[in-house]
């Protein structure tokens, strides 16, 4: 069955573009009937509409005269279609810029994978070979449409087919690459580009800059701007901005203001986005005078701040909890033309709510209102939380019911953090009030609203009012999800109800709810805790066997919970095989098997970790020096604890009262009272406190019977136990 003769078919790929809004125009020899005039004609009555009307003969006008008569691309791109849709059914060849006008009005159309197969594949049927340009449109039009491998593709393919990529491919495919954070990739582009003999320009080095700066790497941008100015291409505002951009960002604002100040002695005047980078970077590093500095020297030089702007000043002074600051510049803001905008607005009121100052919060609610501002869910969130954080939950259900009349908050988007905050604070039973109040106005809550409940009743132990709440989930059609057993999880883990916590577990597998990682985690750690050890590795087999994935996590629970349970040779065995798989590891893993290789009297093992930590780019954390100077004065060797403090202290590890308190103690009990007594004077001397069951071992082993006794002398005076208690 043959094509309707309103569409026409490019070769490759099923590619055709269907011309029916052109059926009724004339052509020379076609029925009368189907004429139109021009004024019935759409849109172009000077392309074919007078040329069809006056029964010109098109075939045998002159091809570049007829060229002249495409429409423009910019607004109607699907004319631009149609139009050389025609020129092909009237058997007129193609030039290469006309293909690439019709590849320019595909992209713009939205029909990149037309663009595609057209450039590919249509243009050899058309005896038309694509240039640089034809590529530049199509690759330009994927990146549009986020089709980046598409766009990489063509251009390994260009490149294949002997056509050379200029500048502005090159410049496109490094832009691309760099907004995906792929800078190496980027940097490799470019030294192919350099290779090729084309030099990069000013948009091509801005883009690796930009790229740089939005990947964290602002010691890579400084190297591209001087590369930059090494090679004699000069930076434009753009390229300045997006510089300054980075080293503001890295709270690097005195390098910046360098860049800002040259601008001028270089003829490029600081615009409001120079300004607008500046204040921020000020702003974040609290440079509260040179930002004040700064905007004034804005004002004076003539550029007009915008709403950025006051908003960067007035976000900084708020939250610095500067508030006359912050509502002067309301004031300034309106004798410079700009009227305070609902962020700014939201800024306030968020810092007076956190402030606990909510009569003030409202008047400013009140007063945007009376402005004419619409208040947004934002707003009203702020102010609700703000409401209930300081007690006051009738006022936060009248602004909740205001914000559903706006029609602002018909989602969870509004109504959970309300009901999470309340729960993390504790506040369960003004929970569960608020969360009845939202259902009662007609608002359904979501499955992510009742986890918060959920959680909120199992953080204060209360598991089986978390179950109610989940019947009452359920009753309403809503099935729970994995967050919603992995809550109930932990509850009854924390509560030390394991084996319903482990029947809920193969519950969850029954009723089609994958476990994740972090279900297992909770469900190991509840069974090593309370000595399950059994079921425990059970579990833990059966999540290596079901493809679960096993991170650093897992493996130091399961570490930890062997050795906790006297299976300390089961634990350096797998601790072995994690190595030998070269797993990824942490330090608090580490120290897990530190002390199970003392546990078990490996001493010289024990050693070899610690210097494995480093060796592995790892640092001892304080826990880990605990856990060595610890062991060693059991095992009796006190000199070698006394080089682990030292090294500690070369290292700017810090100890902390938790260290030194147990070091004491295992000193005491190991009877070395002079070197206990130098660390109790280190105690002092960082000010840090005694733990009581120090003391208590203090007065244990000096006083009455105390085997210590008669060492007591060399306690420093105040750890001396009172003679009383020495007669009794």
């Amino acid at each position: 069955m043959g094509r309707p003769n309103d569409e026409v078919v490019f070769p490759g790929e099923g590619l055709h573009v269907d011309f029916g809004s052109w059926k009724n125009v004339g052509i020379p020899g076609g029925n009368p009937r189907n004429q139109m005039s021009p004024k019935e004609f759409p849109q172009v009555p000077e392309l074919f509409a007078p040329l069809c009307f006056l029964r010109l003969d098109i075939a045998k006008m002159d091809r570049a005269a007829f060229f002249d008569l495409q429409p423009p691309s910019q607004g109607r791109p699907d004319l631009v279609v149609a139009f050389f849709g025609r020129l092909i059914r009237l058997g007129l060849r193609l030039e290469v810029i006309s293909v690439s006008n019709l590849l320019k009005g595909l992209c713009q159309a939205k029909r990149t994978n037309e663009a595609v197969a057209l450039l590919l594949h249509g243009t050899p049927e058309l005896d038309c070979v694509p240039n640089v340009f034809s590529y530049s449109i199509v690759i330009n039009g994927c990146f549009k449409e986020g089709e980046v491998d598409k766009a990489c593709n063509l251009f390994h393919g260009m490149i294949q087919l002997g056509v050379q990529p200029n500048v502005v491919i090159y410049t496109s495919i490094i832009d691309a690459l760099s907004k995906c954070r792929a800078m190496d990739k980027a940097e490799v582009v470019l030294q192919q580009m350099v290779d090729q003999g084309i030099e990069p320009n000013i948009r091509t080095y801005t883009t690796l800059i930009h790229g740089y700066s939005a990947s964290g790497q602002w010691k890579a941008a400084v190297r591209v701007f001087k590369e930059m100015a090494s090679v004699g291409v000069l930076p434009n505002a753009v390229t300045l901005n997006s510089f300054m951009d980075s080293l503001c960002k890295h709270r690097r604002t005195k390098e910046a203001r360098v860049i800002f100040d040259s601008m001028a002695a270089k003829g490029q005047k600081p615009d409001v986005v120079s300004y607008s980078t500046m204040l921020s970077g000020y702003a974040k590093e609290g440079c509260f005078d040179d930002m004040t500095c700064l905007f004034n020297s804005m004002l004076q030089n003539g550029v007009v701040p915008n709403h950025h702007i006051f908003n960067i000043l007035i976000n900084a002074y708020a939250k610095r909890g500067l508030m006359d600051a912050a509502m002067h510049m309301f004031e300034v803001m309106r004798q410079q033309g700009v009227n305070p905008d609902v962020f700014s607005y939201q800024i306030v009121m968020d810092s007076l709510c956190k402030m606990g100052r909510m009569d003030a919060a409202l008047d400013k609610f009140n007063q945007m209102v009376n402005q004419g501002v619409s208040p947004d869910i934002v707003v009203y969130r702020c102010l609700v939380l703000g409401s209930c954080s300081h007690g006051d939950f009738e006022k936060a259900k009248e602004l909740i019911s205001e914000a559903v009349n706006r029609g602002l908050c018909s989602n969870s988007v509004f109504f959970y953090p309300v009901i999470n905050d309340l729960c993390k604070e504790g506040k369960v039973k003004e929970a569960q009030d608020m969360f009845d109040f939202i259902v009662g106005i007609g608002q359904r809550p979501d499955v992510i609203m009742y986890n918060s409940l959920m959680d909120g009743y199992c953080l204060v132990g209360k598991v089986e009012e978390a179950l109610r709440v989940l019947d009452a989930m359920k009753s309403v059609g809503l099935q729970p999800d994995a967050f919603t057993y992995g809550i109930l999880l932990n509850g009854y883990c924390k509560i030390g109800k394991i084996a319903d916590g482990l029947s809920l577990f193969r519950e969850m597998s029954l009723n089609g709810v994958k476990p994740m990682t972090i279900m297992y985690n909770i469900i190991l750690h509840g069974l090593f805790f309370s000595g399950r050890t059994v079921s425990a590795k059970e579990i833990f087999h059966t999540m290596n066997a079901s493809g679960i994935p096993v991170g650093v996590d897992t493996y130091n629970i399961v570490l930890s919970g062997l050795c906790k349970n006297n299976c300390t040779d089961e634990a350096i065995e797998l601790f072995k095989k994690l190595r030998a798989m070269n797993v990824k590891i942490n330090v608090i893993i580490l120290n897990t098997m530190i002390s199970a290789m003392f546990k078990t009297r490996r001493i010289e093992e024990a050693k070899d970790l610690f210097a494995t930590i480093s060796a592995i780019g790892l640092v001892p954390s304080v826990v880990t020096y605990s856990v060595m100077m610890t062991n060693f004065i059991k095992e009796g060797l006190l000199a070698e604890a006394d080089d682990m403090f030292l090294a500690m202290e070369k290292a700017s590890c810090a100890p902390n009262s938790s260290l030194l308190n147990q070091v004491v103690r295992a000193l005491l009990e190991k009877g070395a009272v002079v070197k206990a007594a130098t660390y109790l004077a280190k105690l002092d001397a960082k000010q840090l406190s005694v733990e009581a069951s120090t003391i208590s071992l203090i007065v244990s082993l000096f006083s009455g019977e105390g085997k210590l006794r008669e060492h007591v002398e060399l306690l420093p005076v105040k750890y001396q136990p009172p003679e009383s208690s020495a007669d009794n």
